[in-house]
């Protein structure tokens, strides 16, 4: 059937650390029935393509789909995410992946692939889950720049240059599990990249560029750049997040941060999930304006178990700040009991990110 808000079922036991009064938990259920919700960061398209190899089917429908109704979830950037153990053949797995995400959504009701801005209304007008491609790194291109034309053709409309490793066009920062920092900026195919992106309408994510990347990249860019999923260095000091100088540049040049729920980059891995996404996007806030934050949350607990149980292996769900996408209005509501007021949370809850989607792509 055709996207309808859901807003009942949710689990509330993950968060312990606050204790969400029913008033502002309903609140922000009306906020997100009435405010069309955007995931800027779910590594969607791999995690389809393990569960295809697993022998499942219509993955997004049996996982996502009622979690992203529990949350009027209406917009999802799925990343395409080569891992270090396919890099020997990352230019086919990443083709792979997007031909599993196609194959798995093909005929749904549900949702649907968009590849411009006019698709995105069609889809919300058909009562659709809009569902945004872009690469999560470009390792798969090596040097060669006009691959990213061919990305463009398979409906791809975004990139970063590089997750948290090296590669031909620039150097990731280091993973999120290390603390150190990572040099050496772009390279001259990196900045041809950039330009090639741009030129195809292509948006640029920084989520996973070094320091001296996004240095080069500020120098370089002409059209806005976004971080789909990276949180403030101040409040958790990890290199994986921004520092407040990053984050003002990344406003000042029309960008959006999306508030990351992974736990090693949230930095509560003591338990305090709920508590540290606050403060995050509270400092964001504070540095950016509201207009500049919105969600993306990089769950990956889903992820890690399919690919766990395609291994014949078992995983535990540690990894997330949230249990399923069903739970994005505890954040919501939590944020209003702090004091966040309710049309800062319509930009942060998904505006920001529809708008930026619809203009750039």
């Amino acid at each position: 059937m055709p996207f309808q808000f859901q807003g009942t079922g949710m689990e509330v036991q993950l968060f312990m650390d606050i204790k969400v009064e029913e008033i502002y938990l309903q609140r922000a259920m009306d906020l997100h029935k009435n405010t069309p919700a955007v995931d800027a960061h779910l590594d969607l398209a791999g995690e389809v393509l393990l569960r295809h190899q697993a022998g499942e089917k219509e993955v997004v429908r049996n996982h996502y789909f009622p979690n992203f109704q529990k949350a009027g979830i209406r917009l999802v950037a799925s990343s395409i995410f080569v891992e270090t153990g396919n890099l020997d053949r990352g230019w086919e797995n990443a083709l792979e992946q997007i031909a599993a995400l196609r194959k798995d959504i093909e005929g749904l009701e549900e949702a649907s692939i968009v590849e411009s801005g006019r698709d995105i209304e069609k889809a919300f007008e058909e009562g659709k889950i809009g569902i945004l491609l872009y690469m999560e790194g470009l390792d798969c291109i090596g040097g060669d720049i006009d691959r990213l034309n061919t990305l463009h053709g398979q409906g791809v409309r975004g990139a970063a240059l590089t997750w948290s490793r090296p590669n031909a066009l620039a150097n990731g920062c280091c993973k999120a599990s290390e603390h150190k920092r990572v040099y050496g900026g772009l390279s001259g195919a990196g900045k041809e990249a950039v330009k090639r992106l741009e030129e195809l309408s292509m948006f640029v994510d920084v989520s996973h560029l070094n320091d001296e990347g996004f240095e080069d990249l500020c120098k370089i860019a002409e059209r806005p750049f976004i971080a789909t999923h990276s949180n403030s260095r101040k409040v958790f000091d990890s290199f994986r997040n921004m520092t407040d100088e990053q984050m003002r540049r990344l406003a000042a040049q029309g960008g959006i941060m999306g508030v990351n729920g992974c736990r090693c980059i949230a930095g509560s891995l003591g338990g305090n999930h709920l508590e540290m996404l606050c403060r995050h996007i509270e400092y964001e806030v504070e540095i950016m304006g509201a207009e500049h934050v919105g969600y993306g949350f990089d769950l990956c607990d889903s992820y890690d178990e399919a690919r766990a149980a395609l291994r014949g292996e078992k995983c535990e769900r540690n990894g997330d700040c949230l249990l399923n996408h069903g739970q994005v209005p505890l954040v919501t509501a939590a944020l209003l009991q702090r004091g966040m007021d309710e049309e800062s949370l319509k930009k942060i809850i998904g505006g920001n990110f529809l708008g930026y989607f619809k203009e750039m792509i």
